[in-house]
């Protein structure tokens, strides 16, 4: 095979994730549109009640596909050495800046959009131990591992890779999926998209720091996630 076939098929590989890279994009906002009108419509379609499910199922095969296209995904974030130290020291400082501009932002959120995240499809949790279990559950599986998973891992290396694998393209990806994760939280209202957002520009880091590894994230996330439900329930 000589050197014009290899840049042809590594030119094509491109293109494939390129492509790979934008319909797993744009299938996430979708899913953040049927959790929306789930949340906020009367009369939501059926549909909307399997958000979660058609959520991971399309993770599982966005992550298929740029495996198959020797996109390396370096164990999809759980790799061989695990530094519990240093992955917790990075959880730490995630928490510690979730909270922080929580605490900050909200004055602004209030003047802006008229209102804070609106947490409202989380209410049955208030006072109810069963409900309290069941969303920590939720949590720390779906939120916090699938969602690293799916954002910081699959879409955020898959743009990466797309880009070129550069310093600058891992910026670039860094801040796309972390606009992305916030459209995904639309049902939280404009606060919340914003707030989120920004959340993911923490996960992100956390895992850009952590040599891509997901476990610093996956903690910061389940843990920030975990105070806002303990308040919830406690407020009950």
């Amino acid at each position: 095979m000589n050197e014009k076939t290899l840049e042809t098929d590594a030119a094509d590989r491109d293109w494939k994730v390129v492509g790979i890279v934008a319909l797993f994009a744009a299938g996430l906002i979708a899913l953040g549109v049927l959790r929306f009108f789930h949340v906020r419509s009367d009369d939501p379609s059926t549909l909307t009640a399997y958000a979660t499910e058609i959520y991971i199922g399309l993770t599982i095969v966005a992550a298929v596909l740029l495996r198959r296209s020797r996109v390396p995904m370096k164990r999809f974030g759980f790799g061989l050495t695990f530094e519990p130290v240093r992955f917790l020291v990075l959880a730490a400082v995630g928490v510690g800046l979730i909270q922080l501009a929580g605490s900050l932002l909200e004055p602004l959120w209030e003047r802006v959009f008229g209102g804070t995240r609106d947490l409202a499809r989380f209410s049955d949790v208030a006072g109810s131990p069963v409900d309290l279990i069941k969303l920590m559950l939720l949590n720390w599986t779906v939120a916090a591992f699938g969602e690293e998973l799916a954002f910081r891992i699959v879409l955020m290396r898959g743009i990466a890779f797309a880009l070129g694998d550069s310093r600058k393209a891992f910026v670039m990806a860094l801040v796309v999926q972390a606009i992305v994760f916030g459209f995904v939280h639309a049902y939280q209202g404009p606060a919340g998209i914003f707030g989120t957002a920004l959340n993911g520009l923490i996960f992100g880091s956390l895992t850009l720091a952590a040599r891509g590894s997901i476990w610093p994230a996956a903690i910061a996330h389940g843990s920030s996630n975990s105070i806002g439900i303990m308040a919830l329930y406690l407020a009950g």
